[in-house]
């Protein structure tokens, strides 16, 4: 049977700390320092509770295995992220605060204190965690950057956005090149929390200033552009309305679904040309989704009916097939004319058959590997005798088929 994740880094840090006793066990003559009488006898006894899933007590005799000095203060953090790991905060709580009472240098007591910010905010003393950050904020360039860190995933659970928002752009200013991206992303989405709160109190000017600057911090969030239309189109202006929906599609088109019917309405409040009411969506979302195309499509059978509708729909079923267009294809055929569904069946019967040639037919009842041909040792989890064939059956509700008159 495989190991637990957290098993495994028990018995990797026990058997390192235990060939570490052996070593010096062995060679009599240096004594390995931070460690208490009998160490070896403390491992085996240690490793004999692990070996019998007694992971508290095993935990327990390492701990009191160890004396607690700059030496072995690493090995005492690993053990209280390992204690936090388990849900066992308030023993790793409990046990930071004895270390914090040993006379260690500055730097190691901060390394101490960041661990207990990491259990305060685990247990949900968010309070405490945001007092000793006050301290670790003010310390050596490597302490402030994990503390300006920290202070960031607290206010974000206070939904304290401003305060965030300071947080993270004093981080931007000492952190690597490579986490900036990720934390402009975090910001903008602060000020569009702060937009939404704006929204709510129905200040449509603060709303726009503050999504405003979260296009300035990061241009391509897609949620700027989700809350600009939908803000315009609340002031009634229609066609800004449209240019903010259109920059959803031109940053990421799988997102253009959430706005699709927003987009549709605005475009006819704001008399645009039929046919780029039709089209624009695609255009600028460039390889549109299914449930893009099914937006464009829903809004051809608005103004020019379903029998048009279905003639845009087929040539994107061809070039991007999926179950849902083919779905709403033969939804749409019902009404269309012999010719048009006599079309789509024939497409529809090519399109099943190769999803069936490509999808598996087998699959592992112990992992859930999946096979298109039978092999009796799964290479996933290379147990035999559990590669079983595959229904093709379709999950549906017995009320869902009805019969069309």
């Amino acid at each position: 049977m495989a190991q637990s994740p957290s098993l495994l880094l028990y018995l990797l840090i026990l058997l390192a700390l235990g060939l570490a006793w052996f070593a010096g066990y062995r060679s009599r003559s240096v004594r390995i320092p931070g460690l208490k009488r009998n160490p070896p006898q403390d491992y085996f006894v240690g490793l004999n509770f692990l070996l019998n899933d007694e992971q508290e007590d095993a935990i327990d005799v390492f701990i009191n295995a160890l004396d607690v000095s700059s030496d072995t203060l690493a090995t005492h953090l690993a053990l209280c992220t390992l204690l936090r790991r388990r849900g066992e905060v308030d023993r790793s709580i409990s046990h930071l605060q004895q270390l914090l009472q040993h006379p260690f240098s500055s730097r190691e007591l901060s390394e101490i204190k960041l661990q207990l910010v990491r259990g305060f905010i685990a247990a949900g003393l968010l309070d405490r965690a945001e007092k000793l950050l006050d301290e670790l904020i003010n310390g050596p360039p490597a302490i402030r950057e994990m503390a300006l860190s920290l202070a960031i995933n607290v206010f974000q659970k206070e939904k304290d956005w401003q305060r965030g928002l300071a947080a993270i752009m004093d981080l931007l200013k000492i952190c690597p090149a490579h986490l900036k991206q990720d934390l402009q992303l975090q910001a903008s989405h602060f000020y569009c929390e702060l937009a939404e709160l704006a929204l709510k109190q129905n200040d449509l000017d603060a709303a726009r200033m503050k999504l405003k600057l979260a296009m300035q911090t990061c241009r391509h969030n897609v949620r700027i552009y989700l809350m600009l239309g939908r803000l315009e189109s609340r002031a009634g202006a229609a066609k800004d309305a449209v240019r903010a929906f259109m920059k959803v599609g031109q940053f990421d088109p799988a997102f253009m679904h959430e706005a699709a019917e927003e987009l549709r309405n605005n475009l006819l409040e704001g008399e645009v040309d039929k046919n780029v009411t039709i089209f624009m969506a695609e255009e600028e979302t460039g390889t549109p989704d299914s449930r893009a195309i099914l937006d464009n499509v829903a809004g051809i059978a608005q103004q020019l009916g379903e029998e048009e509708a279905l003639k845009s729909l087929l040539p994107q079923l061809r070039k991007r097939p999926s179950l849902s267009l083919l779905a709403h294809s033969m939804s749409l055929a019902l009404k269309s004319d012999i010719k048009l569904q006599t079309g789509v069946l024939q497409l529809a019967a090519n399109l099943l058959t190769q999803h069936l040639q490509n999808s598996p037919h087998y699959r592992c009842e112990s992992c859930g590997f999946e096979l298109k041909s039978l092999h009796w040792l799964c290479p996933g989890c290379s147990r035999w005798g559990m590669i079983k064939p595959l229904e093709d059956r379709i999950s549906y509700h017995h009320d869902d088929l009805t019969t069309p008159s």
